[in-house]
């Protein structure tokens, strides 16, 4: 039986290789296979990295984009600002200069009013001292009348009583 047991290990050589060879062919179909799935995985993951590297390109330009704005915007609000700083400043010199005006005018009427009053003051003491003289005058006038009258009346009673009164 040793032949036998030749030919059975040749067999079973045989066997083992062919188990070996269907083994080594399930492993390089599975290593293929995995293979594919790597590469596949790989492929996609290139993919989604380029798609990342994309958006975050994408997002870069967007900040650098919206920082260039910001700086414009800023820009374009601190010339508004300093534009108008400088017109409030202006209106303010204006309004403080024709509050100066208006003051000097309010002192020129005040004095004007001044004057006038102690014009009219003036007026007033002279008329007032015009009306005595007057008042004076026509007392002098009256006592003058009236002892001209009485004279008059003197004369003409002892006219009467000398008896040398004539009617014309």
């Amino acid at each position: 039986m040793p032949p036998k047991k030749k030919n059975d290990v040749a067999k079973a050589a045989k066997m083992a290789d062919k188990e070996n060879l269907a083994r080594a062919e399930t492993e390089i179909l599975s290593l293929q296979h995995l293979l594919e799935l790597r590469s596949h995985e790989a492929l996609e993951a290139r993919r989604s990295e380029r798609m990342w590297r994309e958006r975050m390109d994408a997002f870069s330009q967007a900040i650098e984009q919206q920082k260039e704005d910001t700086l414009d915007i800023t820009a374009d609000m601190m010339r508004q600002y300093k534009g108008m700083q400088e017109q409030l400043l202006k209106k303010v010199a204006d309004l403080e200069a024709e509050n100066r005006q208006l003051k000097k005018t309010i002192e020129e009427r005040d004095s004007d009013i001044a004057k006038l009053q102690m014009e009219k003051e003036q007026q007033k003491r002279a008329s007032d001292l015009e009306i005595l003289q007057h008042q004076h005058k026509m007392e002098e006038m009256q006592v003058e009348f009236a002892q001209m009258l009485r004279e008059t009346l003197d004369k003409m009673h002892e006219r009467l009583s000398n008896g040398t009164y004539t009617r014309s």
